[in-house]
């Protein structure tokens, strides 16, 4: 073997066997790299990606339902129409949520989340219609059985679907992370290919003294569309999966933060009422809730800096600042008629029907930052779609353009070898 290498025809042979190895393993290697990266992105918008938007309607759903059946306790007898039905759907939305998370879940931690979530879930239900049926009957221990109920989400359901969600987002990232990674193994295997080629022919044209060989040069241009496709497949899957994080996941977590904020806000006021300042921990819990949604520095600021350029979330975000001011002062105004004795009127101005009721503020900055999560959830979508139509058919193509170029290399080493024979 060795031997042969000291004549030309040895030595072409080489040259072909060392330029056949690293065309192959770009090919092998750049195909791979674009069969996982295709793979990791459809992952995202199916496993990881429906279990994070699982998890986050399921911890947005339990916000809303606690929110307004602690709301709905404060009116007398039958709570209204709309607070009836956006209870039924936030939990409906919860069971849903569930059963979609329990389906996706892959590790052992989310699934006993999941389990431990459902098991709780009828025993709230249960809690929340027992309070509303001793309401209707003018019981006061229908009161107990509320603040039963919102102990129960608060402490430990809540808790459960945010840890739910968090982990759903590091499995969602990490699949971000490896979906925008370049495939530099295949790179430097086809630069080396490449590179091989140039010696290659600059050596044959000093054996053979012919400027070019048609096999080698069509290989080097096949090589050439080759890298070209890859670098630029990869490069616009990863700029589209990084939109897909900036415009999408990135807004869509901070947005649900905040709205689940407002919810949980929303429920510690009623509680307050519900407890008629027997629970002093409510007032300080919904302080707490408030100013990290709209103190300065705070949610709704770090929304409409991260956004302020961005027209459509923009809207929404200033939408939803305007109504937590009108919360707030109103809110004020309720703690001074519940400290001044006038129960009914701050009950009226918490739950009432009017324009002028917190329901109707809280429901419009609710309704904002939904509205604005639908535009980053759409988003997210587009971007995922986008990165993955930018790999359709790179793997097939790039597969063709290496045996092409690994064809032509040989063609043309060959023909040169047979002129030794001939």
């Amino acid at each position: 073997m060795l031997a042969a290498l000291r004549f030309t025809p040895g030595q072409l042979r080489g040259v072909l066997a060392v330029v056949g190895a690293l065309i192959l393993g770009a090919g092998i290697t750049g195909m791979t790299a674009i069969l996982a990266k295709s793979a990791v992105i459809e992952e995202t918008t199916s496993q990881s990606g429906r279990l994070s938007v699982a998890a986050l309607s399921l911890y947005q759903a339990l916000s809303q339902a606690d929110a307004t059946a602690a709301s709905s306790y404060l009116t007398a007898g039958t709570p209204s129409d709309e607070m009836n039905q956006t209870y039924r759907e936030a939990m409906r939305d919860a069971t849903v949520a569930l059963a979609t998370a329990a389906g996706e879940v892959k590790t052992q931690a989310n699934a006993e989340l999941v389990a431990e979530l459902n098991a709780r879930l009828p025993v709230y239900t249960g809690l929340v219609e027992t309070a509303r049926t001793f309401n209707r009957l003018g019981e006061p221990v229908g009161a107990t059985y509320q603040e039963q109920a919102s102990t129960l989400m608060r402490e430990e359901m809540l808790p459960k679907a945010h840890d739910l969600q968090e982990n759903s987002l590091a499995q969602l990232n990490e699949s971000r992370a490896d979906a925008a990674a370049f495939p530099w193994a295949a790179a430097a295997l086809s630069a080396a290919a490449l590179g091989t080629l140039v010696w290659a022919q600059m050596w044959l044209s000093r054996k053979t003294n012919r400027v070019f060989n048609l096999g080698l040069v069509g290989s080097t241009v096949l090589l050439v569309v080759f890298a070209g496709w890859l670098a630029m497949a990869s490069l616009a899957s990863a700029s589209h999966t990084n939109r897909s994080h900036e415009d999408g996941s990135a807004p869509l977590e901070l947005l649900a933060e905040a709205e689940i904020t407002a919810q949980q806000a929303r429920a510690e006021e009623s509680l307050l009422l519900i407890a008629r300042g027997e629970d002093p921990d409510a007032a300080e819990r919904f302080d707490e809730h408030f100013k990290a949604l709209a103190d300065p520095g705070e949610l709704l600021d770090r929304l409409d800096e991260a956004f302020a350029d961005d027209p459509e979330l923009s809207a929404n975000i200033d939408t939803a600042r305007e109504a937590a001011d009108t919360w707030r002062a109103g809110h004020d105004e309720v703690v001074k008629l519940a400290q001044g004795g006038q129960y009914t009127d701050a009950v009226a101005l918490v739950v009432g029907e009017s324009d002028t009721s917190l329901w109707a503020s809280f429901t419009t900055l609710n309704d904002a930052l939904t509205e604005a999560t639908d535009v980053s959830a759409d988003r997210f979508a587009e971007a995922t779609n986008d990165a993955q139509r930018s790999l359709s058919g790179a793997a097939a193509g790039l597969a063709a353009l290496a045996l092409g170029a690994l064809i032509s290399a040989a063609v043309g080493i060959q023909m040169r070898v047979a002129e030794y024979y001939a």
